[in-house]
């Protein structure tokens, strides 16, 4: 990994520093989920105060990772002044929500992070985008830190680079990402158990949610585009929350043909959250930066306010310029 400096800055800070706050994007995913709660335990096992703390809801495919509770997601004052803020898989501190406000001027911030488009805006910036996932990285800071990696943070991550790379299968899995996934194996993590948590544990309300949004799959371009739509009706049909929805975008890159996918998502604040899936060479984070929004090249969102199908008609017919490379 070519930033050893900076790994080497981190891990000092971890052991000389006495107070943190963990935090990443609002709507945390399966990699920011797993890279908190690990990097909580490390901090936690050497005697140090932490927090996590995020804007959003913990998607119900991911408890798993954390039965206790640790992540907290209310914007309440902590019980310390943190002297540092880790800041996990964030393209900007734009993206942190509510979690700004908790943040003292005094704080010395640490931005880990595989984005490309990353800001890189801390103090430190671990920023490699080589890596699968937020967790990829971690595991080095771990290791070479000489921290222990018990077989609960050893789930953790690996369930966090499993989520991120989509199940191994994205343009971002590399041999070394397999080669962290093997050495959490032999820590402990159980990929059957994992896997069986991530991709098929769902719940009554999550199903019925899968089946009204699939059903209504839309197709355009020749069928080199594809979309789909959760409404705020959808949500209260089936009784499950927008955390639910977690991973259902990934459907559409099984439809053979398809470049480019979305899943659009009403929020009861009149914005539309649209999750981006590309594959076939298509770019993305590309798509995703005409609205200011970033990510990977197989994976990436944006959020958009006012109506919803307007919205839709908006990018579709930019997805389709898009495709054609006008």
């Amino acid at each position: 990994m070519k930033t050893t400096t900076e790994i080497i800055e981190i891990i000092e800070i971890i052991k000389s520093r006495n107070r943190f706050l963990i935090t990443s994007h609002m709507d945390p995913d399966g990699d920011s989920i797993g890279s908190q709660l690990a990097l909580y335990h490390i901090l936690r096992s050497l005697g140090k105060e932490a927090m996590a703390v995020n804007q959003g809801a913990m998607p119900s495919k991911y408890k798993f990772l954390d039965p206790d509770g640790i992540i907290r997601f209310s914007g309440s004052d902590l019980p310390f002044v943190p002297e540092v803020v880790f800041l996990m898989e964030c393209p900007s501190p734009e993206r942190i929500g509510f979690v700004r406000s908790l943040i003292p001027e005094s704080a010395f911030t640490v931005n880990i992070d595989h984005h490309k488009d990353n800001t890189e805006y801390g103090d430190i910036n671990l920023v490699d985008a080589v890596s699968g996932a937020a967790a990829e990285i971690l595991y080095f800071i771990f290791h070479i830190g000489g921290f222990e990696i018990t077989p609960e943070m050893a789930k953790q991550l690996y369930a966090a680079l499993a989520s991120d790379t989509g199940r191994f299968r994205f343009s971002s899995t590399t041999a070394r990402s397999m080669m962290v996934a093997s050495r959490l194996i032999e820590l402990g993590a159980d990929p059957k158990y994992i896997s069986d948590r991530l991709y098929a544990d769902f719940s009554p309300e999550t199903m019925r949610l899968l089946g009204t949004t699939l059903s209504g799959l839309r197709l355009e371009a020749d069928g080199k585009i594809g979309y789909l739509v959760i409404t705020l009706k959808d949500l209260m049909a089936s009784g499950a929350g927008i955390e639910n929805s977690e991973g259902f975008v990934d459907f559409i890159q099984s439809i053979n043909g398809v470049n480019l996918g979305f899943l659009f998502k009403e929020l009861p604040s009149n914005e539309v959250k649209v999750s981006v899936r590309s594959q076939n060479g298509f770019d993305s984070a590309r798509f995703a930066s005409i609205y200011n929004g970033g990510g990977h090249t197989n994976a990436a969102g944006f959020m958009r306010s006012g109506n919803l199908d307007e919205i839709i008609k908006d990018v579709v017919a930019r997805a389709a310029e898009f495709i054609n490379g006008d």
